[in-house]
């Protein structure tokens, strides 16, 4: 059977993590240094690609190639759980650190893909922090072209395409929605069961499909409850506990 296309091109992930109430908890530079050696430890213990980041001071973008969407959730508690062990400790403090867990958003198409780290690399230059995107350290922006391998086999990007993202404009960040049959959520929800064979106590999981498939689909939370082999009212507790609705 074919797979869908939503099977393809949901490899990449734009993850979102802010500090709780929108607090600075990356102000310091030991503290950014901190966020982004945990990025990279764990994206190479769990078989990760970061693809793009940005690390501001009160939150931070993340855009990475995830084969098995399992190892998302395994990667982001891993980072956040060690970071926030790390920043409390710093400041003599017990409490939350983080907003949420995080929040992630599928990359659909290619041209998705290309705004999104444009979206990412212009945060800085947003903000007012810098002029231009490459004055920013803690961004992946100056490393961006040296990463050739990643950029053409993994991401299917070409010079051209880097040398559009270099350009430092960010004209369109408004990421590229497509549409999808009631055959290609079915296909995509059976292709993900098969590969997170434990995902109905997974609560965190169970919101994270949901909210993939119901921004992007043409579906409903009927389907996606029978897809997923659960209860609506299932669907629903779940859904509560994650403060999705």
């Amino acid at each position: 059977m074919r797979k869908p296309r939503f099977y393809y091109e949901s490899n990449f992930y734009h993850i979102m993590v802010q500090g709780d109430e929108k607090k600075y908890i990356f102000n310091e530079y030991k503290h950014k240094k901190k966020y982004l050696y945990l990025m990279r430890r764990n994206a190479f213990k769990n078989d990760i690609e970061i693809i793009s980041y940005c690390i501001m001071d009160n939150h931070v973008h993340i855009l990475v190639f995830c084969p098995i969407l399992e190892r998302l959730s395994k990667f982001m508690l891993e980072i956040n759980t060690a970071y926030a062990l790390y920043f409390n400790k710093k400041r003599e403090k017990v409490g939350h650190v983080f907003r949420e867990r995080y929040r992630s958003e599928s990359i659909y198409t290619k041209d998705h893909l290309i705004n999104c780290i444009k979206y990412i690399h212009y945060n800085p230059v947003k903000a007012k922090i810098c002029a231009k995107c490459s004055q920013y350290i803690f961004s992946s922006y100056n490393e961006f072209q040296k990463d050739s391998y990643k950029m053409k086999d993994i991401c299917g990007i070409s010079e051209v395409d880097v040398k559009n993202i270099l350009n430092e404009t960010c004209t369109n960040t408004n990421f590229i929605e497509d549409e999808y049959s009631k055959e290609d959520v079915k296909d995509a929800l059976n292709e993900i069961i098969k590969e997170t064979p434990a995902i109905k106590g997974d609560t965190h999981m169970i919101g994270l499909i949901y909210l993939q498939l119901h921004k992007r689909c043409k579906t409903n939370d009927i389907e996606i409850a029978d897809a997923l082999g659960i209860s609506r009212t299932s669907l629903y507790r779940a859904l509560k506990k994650e403060k999705i609705k």
